[in-house]
């Protein structure tokens, strides 16, 4: 049960139905997430909502993302990310605008957010940076999580560097070689030096947390 929760809340899948490939929201629902990144415990950390493949769990690509209600519309623009880009307004969230989202090929793909970094890392990463961001996260997660949630909740350990492309490693000041499964390298904290740097092949497309699996 506790593992169940544990994932969930690490990137929760929010499914709603649909037609083809465009799926429609109410903003008041996606708000609902998007409203902790108020939170005052984890400035460097924000809730972000991605677009999720259900046959392979991989980020689709969005085609065009919008908000109307009534003669109101909105276009939204995607970065290369794939994030949804939603604003976060309490005004927006008493409107309650419809939010329909269009992604490319034939499956219809499922809303997710995920915790992650604000900052976009261009060519680097430290030791203290990586610091800083852990316990942020892992007071975002408790804060998704509910009152309780600090009683079960697993603290955050590293971070997961997303790429765009297949990486085979990364490189640190340290001389060491982190592996990369496929676009994802874990870099563990506890394996990092004081005031080491990680390097980067290309920009990371997002920074996200990662916990041990037991």
């Amino acid at each position: 049960m506790i593992k169940g929760l544990t994932a969930a809340i690490v990137a929760a899948v929010i499914s709603f139905p649909s037609a083809a490939a465009q799926v429609e929201f109410s903003y008041s629902k996606l708000f609902t997430q998007l409203k902790h990144n108020y939170g005052e415990n984890h400035p460097d950390v924000k809730v972000g909502y991605f677009m999720i493949s259900p046959t392979s769990g991989e980020v689709c690509k969005i085609t065009k993302a919008w908000m109307t209600k009534k003669k109101n519309y909105e276009e939204l623009a995607i970065p290369a990310s794939q994030e949804l880009p939603l604003p976060i307004d309490n005004h927006l969230r008493k409107v309650n605008p419809d939010v329909f989202i269009e992604t490319a090929g034939d499956d219809v793909c499922d809303i997710s957010f995920q915790v992650m970094a604000k900052a976009q890392f261009e060519s680097e990463i430290s030791q203290s940076e990586i610091a800083n961001l852990l316990p942020q996260m892992s007071a975002m997660m408790q804060d998704l999580g509910g009152m309780f949630s600090s009683w079960f909740m697993p603290e955050v350990q590293g971070v997961m560097v997303h790429f765009d492309e297949p990486q085979s490693l990364l490189k640190t000041s340290a001389g060491r070689n982190i592996s990369v499964d496929g676009k994802v390298a874990v870099i563990r904290a506890s394996e990092l030096e004081k005031g080491e740097q990680i390097y980067f092949p290309e920009t990371p497309l997002k920074v996200t947390p990662w916990i041990p699996q037991s």
